[in-house]
């Protein structure tokens, strides 16, 4: 066996390549090191020195910054780091570890906000190490990962609580606000910004600017203010908003400012308004922004009978959403309308890809929201009521009773935070039931017959037999109907008609009118579209009732919701049935 064959030339190859290994690194590790002598080089040139103040440093960072000159800015910060590693500056080293972050990665950006947190998490300025937190909450929330962001977010408003740091209060508190809105909790959200709003305009005499925070909650007060479909409160914080950001010259602020304004246009049904606006601003948009003004054009051609332009809207969001993998709140109705689109047109294929993204959005969606509650319950939500407790007691001291009485409050609160999701889930159970149950019971539930001893049994049988005419004829819509009208009507006495009533249809006369009149309202507002466009005033006057707010009183004493509910899903219901 010669050196050149079998294991012998295998022997070779193995040490030949080692030593080219060898040779390589030590080539690498030179060249890296050379670099690193003309980065030192360079850093202490008159273009990069250390000898430069913090400040001027800091001024150059940020013209770099403006200037998307990303190589320069990452030179500077090497000098800052280097200068604030030099003289031991921690507070500086924070400040050069914070530019890095907006020029690197993800993963990079927070592993240097990580450090930043280490550097000053014992520091006593007002900033720090909050900033670090806020920082890595922002990275988080790009990335679409909210639950991380809000973690990071409440450790920063309590730091800045304990550092008595105003602005940076108001920085967690509308991000903490924004995150749950986006998450199912309009109310929670719509509380934190006005609480927001107060201390904003209790500062205001303070030498810093708030305008743009006033912008943005004017902003997000809308948004808030839209997913509780009150618009008239909605309308009023979009108008304040639009004025300041006129007021300021932004154009970037009243860009976003009309593009909200387009949504609230469609809830209040000035479609042509909406489309207007959303077309000539959304080409300027990409990812979840772009989305979300989409799904409003999506839904305005809906609207408007064009179903072939809504499913295109509706598969470009789609095609957004797989990319970025960053559900909004409408993701869900996007792919059910996908869904009901590949069905009818027997794509199967498209049907079940687009069932998938549905059951995982929804299931995505519903797990982050619940941690979201959960956390933000805790760690905002608790501390704050706490707080006010705090407060409280300090003010009243001695007045034990009227401590106990707002820990109580508090508590209620709290509770109501925690199951309003729960509630609201429970009032769309209702709702179908409802509706389920429609044209199953003309005439009122009441109890289980059995013989009167007291009304003479030929009248009784009468009477009986002239309530089941009645509860047909529709005459109990009549507004001014009472008992002893119908007494009259049927020949009897209010005290045999009264006990009959009370006997075999297990209520009081008023009740049992109310309950054939709202049983009437269930069947014919299923059945008659024309009649969701009624407001409470003209339901009243169809059903019987002489004004708006005793129909919702009646209405929700028999069912368990108020009717607004109802109109929200049967008008739901219509809209998909014209798709």
């Amino acid at each position: 066996m010669t050196m050149n064959s079998g294991p012998y030339k295998y022997l070779i190859q193995c040490t030949s390549l080692l030593i080219r290994l060898v040779l390589l690194c030590t080539m690498v590790s030179f060249s890296l090191a050379h670099e690193e002598e003309l980065l030192q080089d360079s850093i202490i040139n008159a273009d990069y020195s250390i000898d430069h103040t913090y400040a001027s440093i800091m001024d150059m960072e940020d013209e770099a910054y403006e200037n998307n000159d990303i190589q320069r800015l990452r030179n500077l910060t090497e000098v800052h780091i280097l200068k604030a590693k030099m003289e031991a500056n921690a507070l500086e080293l924070a400040n050069g570890y914070y530019y890095r972050t907006i020029i690197e990665e993800p993963e990079l950006a927070i592993a240097y906000s990580d450090s930043i947190i280490l550097l000053t998490e014992k520091s006593d300025h007002p900033k720090y190490p909050t900033f670090g937190y806020i920082l890595k909450a922002i990275i988080f929330y790009d990335k679409g990962d909210y639950n991380l962001a809000l973690q990071n977010y409440l450790i920063a408003y309590n730091l800045a609580v304990e550092k008595m740091n105003l602005e940076d209060q108001i920085t967690c508190s509308m991000a903490i606000a924004a995150i749950r809105n986006l998450n199912g909790q309009p109310h929670a959200a719509a509380d934190i910004y006005t609480r927001t709003l107060k201390l904003l305009r209790k500062n205001d005499n303070d030498k810093i600017d708030y305008s743009r925070d006033y912008m943005m909650l004017m902003y997000n007060l809308t948004l808030a203010h839209l997913r509780l479909s009150q618009l008239d409160s909605a309308r009023h914080y979009y108008n304040a908003g639009l004025r300041k950001a006129i007021l300021m010259k932004d154009s970037m602020e009243y860009r976003d400012f009309v593009l909200v304004g387009a949504q609230l246009d469609y809830y209040e049904r000035n479609f042509q308004n909406s489309r207007d606006t959303l077309l000539r601003y959304t080409h300027l948009l990409d990812g979840n922004k772009k989305a979300m003004k989409l799904y409003y054009l999506g839904k305005i051609a809906q609207q408007t009978g064009d179903n072939a332009l809504a499913i295109s809207y509706f598969q470009q969001i789609d095609s957004i959403v797989t990319v970025t993998n960053k559900p909004f709140d409408k993701i869900k109705d996007v792919y059910q309308q996908l869904v009901m689109h590949y069905s009818l047109s027997g794509d199967q294929h498209r049907e079940i890809a687009a069932i998938e993204k549905l059951i995982y959005y929804d299931s995505l969606m519903t797990n982050e929201q619940k941690g979201i509650i959960q956390q933000a319950t805790l760690a905002y939500d608790l501390p704050f009521l706490k707080q006010q407790k705090k407060r409280a007691e300090e003010k009243l001291k001695a007045k034990g009773v009227l401590i106990l009485v707002l820990g109580i409050l508090a508590f209620l609160g709290l509770l109501a935070g925690i199951h309003f999701y729960i509630r609201a889930r429970n009032t769309k159970i209702k709702v179908n039931r409802l509706l389920e149950g429609t044209n199953k019971h003309k005439s009122p539930a009441g109890r289980p017959v059995e013989h009167s001893t007291t009304v003479p049994k030929e009248i009784r049988d009468d009477l009986l037999e002239k309530l089941e005419d009645f509860e047909k004829s529709e005459y109990y819509l009549s507004k001014d109907l009472d008992m002893s009208q119908l007494a009259q009507q049927m020949e009897t006495n209010t005290t045999y008609l009264s006990m009959i009533v009370n006997h075999y249809k297990g209520m009081s006369f008023p009740n049992y009118l109310k309950d054939l009149k709202i049983t009437y309202a269930i069947e014919r507002l299923s059945e008659d579209p024309e009649l969701l466009k009624y407001n409470y005033q003209g339901l009243a006057d169809t059903f019987g009732f002489k004004t708006g707010e005793s129909f919702s009183k009646a209405f929700y004493a028999k069912t368990g919701v108020y009717p607004s509910k109802l109109l929200k899903e049967l008008k739901n219901r219509e809209d998909k049935r014209h798709l």
